[in-house]
């Protein structure tokens, strides 16, 4: 076993700054001391990731390269009998991509925010929850058992309802925040019933097989790995032991991750700062759901039932979202339900096997999106916190950095070579075509609507730029509905905290002579570092079938690095820390149900024509939805959308109808007035009422005279005493 202390160094420093800036930044309220404190945490934090992934300056292969995880056993935290939970972490290749990029990314982040929250009044607040947030996203990639993980999963729901509802004063911000908590909780039962039934199949709950004390602990996953394959077929879900597992987990997945049917909590947590929706919606939170079901894969490979849910939810999720993003007016609720959009085409990856090809996106989503969250807080610092498309336009002309580096962004989300996007999002779609064998037909239904998916991305990216940066200047156009909650979304942290009362509308009429300003250097920089990342950061995952057309060979390094992580069903998992590794790990990747494992070395020439023919195809549907966006909006960029669309298909109209207000009268009525007042209540008062009633009565026999007491006395004597000589001659007789 491979240990290394700088895995501690990697989730504790984060907590150290949060510590800090709680105790020492509120008392100094210092915006350079806050911001140094989290800023430094988090580098120290991202340096350490990066030399453990790399084996840089540590002695010891990189986690990335490594035929074993990296350990770090810090205390044995849960040992009841056969059940084990150790407090200790891990880093293979999979934790080590997550780790790389959520602390870089985060970085990024924290520095964008040393800017854009200059002047808050509670500075060293946000940076607390920051790095609060950044230690439990670290916690949960990291942990070596599915316990821990959960432990790290319920921190960033907590963090996330601290920084959504960041101002507590703005109903909206607490609405969005108490949305989130809950829906995530409804998630998390599934996730912790589903650790319940693990350890019950497998007597384990430890990602790894390790030696911890001289104490041999069995990897569950490796358990299941070697488990016969449940049969597909609904009824497995609640009979089969190990498809319940996955869909158990998936629930939980549903919730953190906002897919169908819990994800109107991602929109709504658009009520927090900009970087707190760059923080959460780009690189860590709702990619944890993706990440466990990843890291879970042998279960969800033995479970094809579960995979197939999966799949249709996903790909259900990325068509809704996009067809909603197609209408929004604020720019940050366009990224948002972007956000779902391509969390589904993630999920949609893993239903098909696709595992690499869906954190390769979840890679790439974090540079694009942490990139084009961050250019739309700047556009909205530079635009006096105004968010509304409609009230921009020509923005090149005042912040030239912000729009070519958002340019890169919308160029990578819509799948245009050499962007990042273009090769992961085009390796799921391939993925997804290529199941037909195991999905049959459905396969490429779902094929289809992730290509329509795509170009509605296009139309959808497009108009957003459309309207941001070109056109007519629009800055003092007064819109009919100026003053409706939906489209004036004064939920910006940032613009709440440039007035004195955070409950203040926070839009105001731009002065007759302003002026849009391009952003500071703290929030530029990171601005164009994700944006370099954008354009170069999905040259580590080219497919075989666009390197080998440019005569370049097999260069897909992030494949190679993440292959033996995906575990072959039916097979110990690929990297052993025993180090006993699967025969030939580098030459498997997922398959659906029983698909047929991809070989690196061996590559079939008709998947090649295939591959390259679905990616042409892709790419010039992309055109096509960029050009329809240009013509359409350039013409147009107030052009109305359907009602439907602008209203979100009503979903929350519907919760809130069928669900939220049902719950709550029956809280309200049934629960509290009805159990709670009149039962427990009662109960309570009436057994209060009834020793008041004795007590009045007993009270009547206290008349204050010695003779009564004395009478009352000698006849109880009497009573006692006859009592018993009628009890002795009973016995003689």
């Amino acid at each position: 076993m491979i240990e290394n202390n700088l895995l501690s160094l990697i989730i504790f420093a984060p907590l150290v700054g949060a510590v800090v800036n709680w105790v020492i930044g509120g008392r100094l309220k210092n915006e350079l001391f806050s911001s140094v404190v989290g800023c430094g945490t988090i580098a120290i934090s991202t340096i350490a990731a990066f030399m453990l992934a790399f084996g840089v300056g540590t002695g010891q292969t990189g986690a990335l390269w490594a035929d074993k995880p990296i350990f770090d056993q810090i205390w044995t935290w849960i040992q009841v009998g056969s059940f084990r939970a150790d407090f200790g972490l891990a880093m293979d290749p999979l934790s080590a991509i997550y780790a790389c990029f959520i602390t870089f990314v985060g970085l990024l982040i924290h520095l964008f925010s040393a800017g854009y929250m200059h002047g808050d009044k509670g500075f060293y607040r946000f940076f607390a929850y920051l790095n609060l947030f950044m230690f439990s996203m670290l916690t949960l990639i990291l942990g070596d058992n599915i316990l821990l993980m959960f432990v790290g999963w319920e921190g960033v729901g907590l963090c996330s309802y601290l920084l959504i509802g960041y101002y507590i004063k703005l109903d909206e911000a607490k609405r969005a925040a108490k949305k989130a908590f809950v829906m995530n909780r409804i998630g998390d039962w599934g996730v912790l019933i589903g650790i319940f039934l693990l350890f019950t199949l497998t007597g384990s709950i430890s990602f790894f097989d390790k030696t911890v004390d001289g104490q041999h602990v069995a990897s569950s996953l490796n358990v299941i790995a070697s488990m016969a394959q449940e049969p597909f077929g609904w009824g497995t879900i609640f009979a089969g032991g190990i498809t319940s597992v996955a869909v158990l987990l998936f629930i939980g997945a549903t919730g953190k991750s906002a897919q169908i049917p819990l994800f109107t909590w991602l929109p709504d947590a658009m009520a927090g700062p900009t970087p707190v929706s760059a923080l959460i919606h780009a690189a860590t939170m709702v990619t944890a759901g993706v990440y466990m079901v990843v890291r879970c894969n042998a279960i969800f490979q033995n479970a094809p039932t579960a995979m197939f849910i999966v799949a249709i939810i996903g790909c259900a999720t990325a068509l809704f979202a996009a067809t909603v993003g197609l209408a929004q007016n604020d720019i940050k609720k366009v990224l948002a339900y972007s956000t779902v959009s391509q969390l589904g085409y993630m999920f949609l990856a893993c239903g098909v096997g696709a595992f690499v090809a869906a954190i390769f996106h979840v890679m790439t989503h974090a540079f694009f999106k942490a990139l084009l969250f961050l250019g739309s807080g700047s556009v909205i610092a530079g635009m006096h916190h105004e968010q509304d498309m409609r009230k921009m336009g020509n923005l090149r002309k005042y912040m030239p950095i912000t729009y070519i580096t958002m340019g890169a962004g919308w160029l990578a989300i819509c799948g245009i070579p050499i962007w990042a996007g273009f090769f992961s999002k085009d390796e799921i779609l391939f993925k997804t075509f290529a199941a037909s064998g195991p999905l049959g037909n459905w396969a490429y239904g779902l094929w289809a609507v992730g290509l329509l998916t795509a170009v509605l991305t296009a139309v959808y990216m497009t108009r957003l730029m459309v309207m941001t940066f070109f056109g007519e200047e629009r800055f003092h156009q007064v819109l009919a509905d100026d003053h409706r909650a939906d489209d004036h979304s004064h939920d910006d942290a940032h613009s709440a905290a440039a007035h004195d009362d955070d409950e203040e509308d926070a839009h105001h009429a731009l002065p007759a002579d302003f002026k849009p300003r391009e952003s500071p250097w703290t929030m530029t920089v990171p601005l164009v570092a994700l944006a370099i990342l954008s354009t170069v950061g999905g040259l580590v995952g080219i497919p075989y079938a666009v390197s080998s057309f440019f005569g370049a060979g097999d260069i897909n390094v992030f494949h190679k690095v993440l292959a033996p992580v995906i575990v072959e069903v039916g097979k110990p998992h690929a990297i052993a820390p025993a180090g006993e590794l699967a025969a030939d790990a580098h030459t498997t990747t997922p398959s659906t149900a029983a698909a047929p494992a991809h070989a690196e070395a061996e590559h079939d020439p008709h998947e090649i024509s295939l591959e390259r023919t679905l990616a042409v195809v892709s790419v010039i549907l992309a055109l096509f939805g960029i050009g329809i966006g240009w013509i359409v909006f350039s013409k147009a960029p107030l052009k109305e959308l359907p009602k439907i669309l602008q209203d979100k298909w009503r979903i929350d109209e519907l919760y809130n109808g069928y669900f939220v207000d049902p719950l709550t009268k029956l809280s309200r009525e049934g629960l509290w007035k009805g159990f709670d007042v009149g039962f427990i209540d009662g109960i309570v008062n009436g057994i209060g009422h009834f020793m008041t009633e004795a007590g009045n009565a007993v009270r009547s026999l206290q008349v204050g005279f010695v003779r009564s007491y004395a009478a009352i006395i000698f006849f109880g004597a009497v009573a006692v005493i006859g009592y018993f000589i009628y009890y002795g001659l009973k016995l003689v007789g």
